[in-house]
């Protein structure tokens, strides 16, 4: 599966559906994410190129031209038709073209026809390709096909001289060490009894029907791949058979997957998938073979496509869906949003899933009404879970500055997990922001570490209220420990530090260096007062309250690094 998949579209006779069955199975497999090269090989008689590119230069000008750049030569000759769909014309069929064809010898054809397969996959410009071969059974048509594909599918009529000329052309391709899959093409609808008896004529000929494609009569007059009917739907079921038959089985294909995905080569994972849905529409084994690329593979440009195409190729009920969901979301990708979309298609009434969505909204979107919606329908789902309660009171205290009701949200949320250090803590910090309640606040951070005695974001805010409040002896006892606990580098660390500088230097000597190190490297606490701090280090006589008052405009984000290049530091 490292290069393209060359498969021939041959007829003993005309008049039976080939070309309009390249086009039609090539479309359904560009629809499906597969880069598609359609090639006409029909030089006497270019059906495709007639239909798609007449006016472009093709294989005839590329032949006369080869030599030095022959691979880029052969890619300004393919014609874009859709996305991931593009032909390669016989060429430009003007009044020139039969002079330029009858210039060239047997032999340089035979010479073009190799020449032509190792220009098309060193291009690398397709994962299938169809080729459009010549009708007849002569030794002339067995060596195109030998030549250019790796395996042929033969269409044929049942009528006695298609069986015949079909079954020839059969025997040659396969002493050729050409597999061929054949198709009975344009078989009228009815006549049922007849088609039975021809269909077994056929077997007896040595022919195997794989499949039929019946006959549309506007199909004959208006030459248009089908979008809708059973013509389509045949076209459809070919296609799939076509890639199957070039041995992309869903079980290789994940093995290659796992391997490329190892190798983090992410253009060869994307064409994998894409093939992975061609051979398996439904999408069930990807669910069970790539959980694990959520929980090794970090998000970034490079495997966004990857996701995206994830997103596209699960089931839509997939409970892969919600992991890729949350996982992208813990990385503010937005390519979670798909997830999400397609995980709450399946399971609209998803307490968790609305409510992980809602913060999603906000959190990463900005998409706060839409937001709050999300919460809504969380809390209607599960009325009890105080996760999302606390989640809502978050956003309705940060995002939307509703003090009223966000702190009713607050309370509803302790009342359901009444033990829950988090969502205490989360009460705490509003209650001193939003009403400078101070005792309240103090009561529910002692709740709160009663629960989690060793949580560093509730000891380094406890010590922040208790120093704001001038109770620096109660205060260096949680700064201490939550010091000595916390992350080097980290967002709580860089607020610890303030802590310190502006309190209690001797707790941490080095305080000063280490904030200016996670400023620089770009840590901050968005939205974090800690103005009352500040003021507080005024009135104890601190030394440099200018920098202090300057580091906190730094760390809550509200003023760039730079503004710190003119205060004077210890």
């Amino acid at each position: 599966m490292q290069t393209p998949s060359f498969v021939a579209f041959g007829s003993a006779h005309g008049g039976v559906g080939r070309t309009l069955a390249v086009w039609g199975v090539g479309r359904v497999l560009a629809a499906r994410g597969l880069r598609v090269l359609l090639v006409d090989v029909d030089l006497e008689s270019p059906g495709l190129t007639r239909l798609v590119a007449h006016d472009c230069e093709g294989i005839v000008e590329w032949a006369a031209a080869r030599g030095s750049g022959t691979e880029q030569a052969l890619v300004e000759r393919c014609v874009a038709i859709a996305e991931g769909l593009k032909v390669l014309p016989a060429g430009r069929l003007d009044a020139a073209y039969w002079d330029r064809l009858e210039a060239w010898t047997r032999g340089e054809r035979s010479a073009v026809w190799e020449e032509l397969r190792g220009a098309i996959a060193a291009a690398g410009i397709a994962d299938v390709v169809l080729v459009d071969v010549a009708a007849g059974s002569s030794r002339v048509s067995e060596k195109i096909v030998r030549a250019v594909a790796d395996r042929a599918v033969l269409f044929t009529a049942l009528n006695r001289q298609h069986v015949a000329g079909t079954a020839e052309l059969a025997r040659r391709c396969g002493e050729a060490g050409v597999p061929t899959r054949v198709v009975g093409s344009l078989l009228p609808l009815g006549e049922d009894e007849l088609r039975a008896a021809r269909e077994a004529a056929a077997r007896e000929a040595g022919l195997e029907l794989s499949l039929v494609i019946p006959q549309h009569p506007r199909v004959a007059l208006d030459e248009r791949a089908c979008e809708r009917g059973p013509v389509f739907a045949a076209h459809v079921e070919l296609a799939r058979a076509v890639v199957v038959d070039a041995g992309f089985e869903v079980r290789s294909i994940l093995r290659a997957l796992e391997a490329a995905i190892a190798e983090e080569a992410w253009p060869r994972v994307l064409s994998l998938l894409r093939l992975a849905r061609v051979v398996e529409p439904g999408g069930e084994p990807l669910t069970a073979t790539l959980a694990w690329l959520r929980e090794h593979t970090a998000p970034a440009d490079a495997t966004d496509p990857v996701f995206a195409l994830l997103a596209e190729a699960l089931p839509a009920d997939s409970p892969t869906h919600a992991s890729f969901a949350t996982a992208l979301h813990r990385t503010e990708n937005p390519r979670a949003r798909g997830f999400y979309e397609r995980f709450l298609a399946g399971a609209p009434d998803h307490a968790d899933m609305l409510g992980n969505f809602a913060a999603f909204l906000s959190d990463v979107c900005g998409e706060h009404d839409l937001a709050e919606t999300y919460y809504e329908r969380a809390l209607a789902a599960d009325d009890e879970d105080a996760d999302h309660r606390g989640n809502y009171a978050n956003f309705l205290a940060l995002v939307r500055g509703d003090r009223s009701r966000a702190d009713a949200c607050y309370r509803e949320t302790i009342a359901r997990a009444p033990e829950d250090a988090h969502h205490l803590g989360n009460y705490a910090n509003f209650r001193v922001s939003a009403f400078a309640d101070v005792a309240g606040a103090e009561a529910l951070y002692r709740r709160a570490l009663a629960v989690e005695p060793d949580d560093c974001n509730l000891l380094g805010n406890f010590a922040r209220l208790l120093f704001a409040e001038g109770r620096a002896e109660e205060g260096r006892e949680p700064l201490a420990r939550a010091l000595d606990a916390s992350e080097p580098g980290s967002a709580l660390r860089c607020e610890l530090c303030f802590y310190a500088l502006a309190h209690a230097p001797e707790l941490c000597p080095d305080a000063t260096s280490q904030l200016l190190a996670a400023l620089t490297a770009g840590v901050r606490s968005p939205g974090w007062d800690l103005a009352a701090n500040v003021a507080r280090a005024r009135r104890d006589g601190h030394p440099q309250p200018e920098l202090l008052a300057a580091l906190a405009k730094v760390i809550a984000d509200e003023a760039p690094l730079a503004v710190l290049d003119a205060l004077p530091r210890a």
